[in-house]
């Protein structure tokens, strides 16, 4: 029962991701006038679809993208459905502007998406916040026992005679890093210079070795506090741009570090593996973070020139205006051909290395 839900609930984030991403194309060009015969959601054989005005609105059984079918576009040039489509309900046939908006519609959609959610996600949870205050204290651990309470706040941390000041919580974390202290010890006896009720205190605390992060516990948690809504749009914002900028990170990687990157890379089994985590965690804000995670990177990476995807068909144009023709069909639609290749092969090599990782 729990791998039908948890696949339910991969093809559910996934649906939503494309047909939002879609309905940014399709709005926009149906706003600017273009022919749309088909509206798709999945790719591959088509297993329902319902034909409303002038578009057929379809479900295909491979849910891995979708696709609007536009009037001008050089993979519709052979529809016979658009032959007769007047020459303005084309892409072709309108702006140049026009059509880059149409392109980026889609784009600019996932990120909406993405950012709605990650509002959302700090407009309801509490949300750790990176003061040395203490926000709990584990039972057992060093800090416990040496009487250190929730709502204390530490201000310097003495490891084997080096003083350290703390201002945030992830100093705390960083003095307390392995790399910092360079210990072989289980335990050791590091010094806390605490203030409580505005009085100044000082306890030595046993600090134990965590193998799994190299570094040494004492047994806080960090402070939490709701947001109000202006701080949630602050830190969804912020959140966002540290999304996006991933996919520029693990680019710059795979130029400097080709083979051990691309090991690294995941594709669908390997997205269907951490939605599984998640799904079983119980924990909706994960699974709405991994959600606009997920909406911002295929936003991201349609951004890409690669032939085939929204990036490249916006460069098409702006070429297409500069030279004051169009580019040649049997070039573009040969270029677009190598680009949809280069995508599905990478699919498949990164496919290849999840179901490797599984065994």
């Amino acid at each position: 029962m729990q791998t039908i839900i948890n696949l339910l609930v991969f093809f559910l984030i996934l649906g939503v991701i494309i047909m939002i991403h879609e309905f940014g194309h399709f709005i926009t060009a149906k706003y600017f006038g273009v022919y749309c015969s088909e509206f798709s959601l999945g790719m591959g054989p088509k297993l329902y679809g319902k034909k409303k005005g002038e578009t057929e609105y379809q479900i295909r059984a491979l849910p891995i993208g979708g696709y609007v079918a536009m009037a001008g576009e050089a993979d519709q040039e052979y529809n016979e459905e658009l032959k007769d489509v007047p020459f303005e309900r084309t892409l072709k046939g309108i702006k140049t502007w026009k059509k880059c908006v149409i392109m980026l519609a889609g784009i600019f959609m996932n990120f909406v998406l993405a950012i709605v959610l990650l509002i959302g996600i700090y407009s309801f949870i509490d949300v750790q916040m990176n003061i040395p205050q203490i926000g709990g204290v584990v039972e057992d651990m060093g800090a416990a026992q040496a009487g250190l309470q929730k709502g204390d706040v530490i201000n310097m941390i003495t490891v084997n005679d080096e003083e350290y000041m703390i201002g945030s919580f992830s100093d705390i974390q960083s003095v307390l890093s392995n790399s910092q202290i360079q210990s072989t010890e289980k335990e050791i006896t590091i010094k806390v210079q605490y203030t409580r009720d505005e009085k100044e205190y000082q306890s030595d605390i046993i600090a134990e070795y965590q193998k799994d992060t190299d570094s040494y516990a004492i047994g806080i948690n960090p402070s939490t506090r709701k947001l109000s809504f202006m701080e949630a749009v602050k830190y969804g914002f912020d959140q966002f741009i540290v999304y996006a900028t991933l996919i520029f990170t693990t680019l710059g990687k795979l130029i400097t570090d080709v083979s051990n990157t691309i090991g690294q890379l995941s594709g669908p089994v390997g997205i269907y593996q951490v939605t599984q985590q998640v799904t079983e965690s119980g924990s909706i804000s994960t699974l709405l973070s991994l959600t606009a995670l997920l909406s911002t990177n295929i936003g991201m990476f349609n951004l890409l020139p690669i032939p085939g995807l929204d990036g490249s068909q916006v460069i098409f144009a702006l070429i297409e205006k500069v030279i004051g023709r169009e580019i040649p069909l049997k070039i573009k639609y040969t270029l677009q051909m190598a680009g949809l290749l280069l995508v599905f092969g990478l699919m498949i090599f990164v496919t290849i290395n999840d179901v490797g990782r599984l065994f």
